[in-house]
């Protein structure tokens, strides 16, 4: 008995698809493509920056050298205790028994500067500090649903531009939407190809000697396409 009834119901579902995709062809429409694309410059740029410690006359611990650069990172207005994370932290023991000038320590912090001002300012520091090894891992878009709504909106309107003019051309008049499908690309995160990867001390320098006339970071795209099918009238 219930598997009459689900057959029965399955059979009415098809049916009223069926009627309602029958009202729809019957309808006088026209489809149109809508599409829209916007680059958004990332509010959220991440490097790897790691420090070492040697045994040497002049050695410098890790815990002075953290305590240094923490000071210069909130002097640019870094947040140490949101946007800096220990990511690493190593030892070479060993090698300090067989060679006196080997690393005794490595610490590798995960950093996130807010736009490419900030980021200009972060490489002078670490340049004074003579940290050379840097990497600049991704950068992303905190408000990257907020920025995919407004390109998907575009879209839409793109295609009612579209579908205007095609109708006025044969004397025909757009109604309300009936039909819509939408596909969007939005990738959150922008991974910084190789070329950019590697900073060091020289690169640095290039990159702070006129704040001014420096471009600014890789931007990342949102794209979003729509089909839409107005009636006419």
């Amino acid at each position: 008995m219930k598997r009459v009834v689900l057959i029965f119901a399955l059979l009415l579902t098809a049916y009223n698809m069926s009627s309602q995709e029958k009202n729809f062809i019957d309808q006088n429409y026209i489809e149109v493509a809508g599409r829209a694309e916007r680059e958004f410059a990332p509010d959220e740029i991440y490097l790897e920056v790691t420090i070492t410690e040697k045994d040497n006359k002049g050695k410098t611990s890790i815990e002075k050298q953290e305590k240094d650069l923490f000071k210069k990172f909130v002097a640019i207005g870094i947040d140490i205790s949101k946007h800096v994370q220990i990511k690493d932290i190593t030892t070479s023991l060993e090698k300090y028994f067989l060679r006196k000038s080997s690393v005794l320590m490595t610490k590798t912090y995960v950093i996130m500067v807010t736009g490419t001002p900030q980021l200009v300012a972060l490489f002078e520091q670490l340049e004074l500090a003579g940290v050379t090894d840097v990497n600049i891992t991704r950068a992303e878009l905190s408000n990257i649903e907020e920025a995919g709504r407004e390109v998907m909106a575009q879209a839409a309107l793109n295609a009612k531009k579209s579908a205007d003019v095609v109708a006025l051309a044969l004397g025909r008049v757009v109604g309300k939407a009936i039909y819509i499908q939408s596909y969007a690309s939005f990738p959150r995160t922008l991974y910084v190809n190789t070329a950019f990867k590697r900073a060091s001390q020289e690169s640095a320098l290039m990159l702070s000697a006129d704040m001014n006339s420096q471009p600014d970071f890789q931007k990342i795209k949102l794209e979003h396409q729509v089909t839409v099918r107005f009636s006419l009238e």
